[in-house]
């Protein structure tokens, strides 16, 4: 077997992290604050103290627990790209219902329930998104869903990384 092509039978199916907040807004904001004020501290610390200094370290150790405490306040739910048939059988289910649309209703909640993964079932997460999540919310998933199944070119790439054919 070719090298290119073992390399593109090993790639997965594109996936994303959906991090759901868990905890109340005003202790998020605590969170963030006292992240944001650990950050700050940590910042002077560099610039005053000796390399390996144990105020450094101790600033460090800070950020890290606010970074932990700012994490623990959501839960990370993995969202997996659709192969390309289920994606296009998905999108068939929905049609668009003007000439500019792109898909029909219900379009992004059908992609985000197809590929939403964790020990909930379906009517588990349908249940959980029309009772646990404000409108907004909902639609950041929906994007989430809708952004890792849409097949475009690599955003990350730089400009002028391959040479163009004329």
């Amino acid at each position: 077997m070719s090298k290119l092509r073992e390399r593109l039978q090993q790639r997965a199916l594109p996936l994303d992290v959906w991090w759901v907040r868990i905890d109340p807004l005003d202790v998020v904001a605590k969170a963030k604050e006292v992240l944001e004020e650990a950050e700050d501290a940590l910042r002077v610390t560099q610039v005053t103290a000796e390399e390996g200094a144990p105020e450094l370290a101790a600033a460090m150790e800070r950020v890290e627990r606010a970074r932990v405490a700012v994490a623990a306040c959501y839960e990370p739910v993995t969202v997996l790209a659709l192969d390309p048939t289920e994606y296009e059988a998905l999108l068939k289910e929905h049609p668009p219902q003007t000439k500019e649309a792109a898909w029909g209703p219900g379009f992004g909640r059908a992609l985000l329930l197809e590929g939403v993964q964790g020990d909930m079932d379906r009517d588990e997460w349908v249940v959980w998104l029309d009772s646990r999540l404000s409108h907004g919310e909902r639609v950041e998933a929906y994007n989430l869903a809708l952004s890792v199944n849409v097949r475009v070119l690599d955003p990350g790439i730089p400009k002028g990384w391959t040479v163009t054919r004329s």
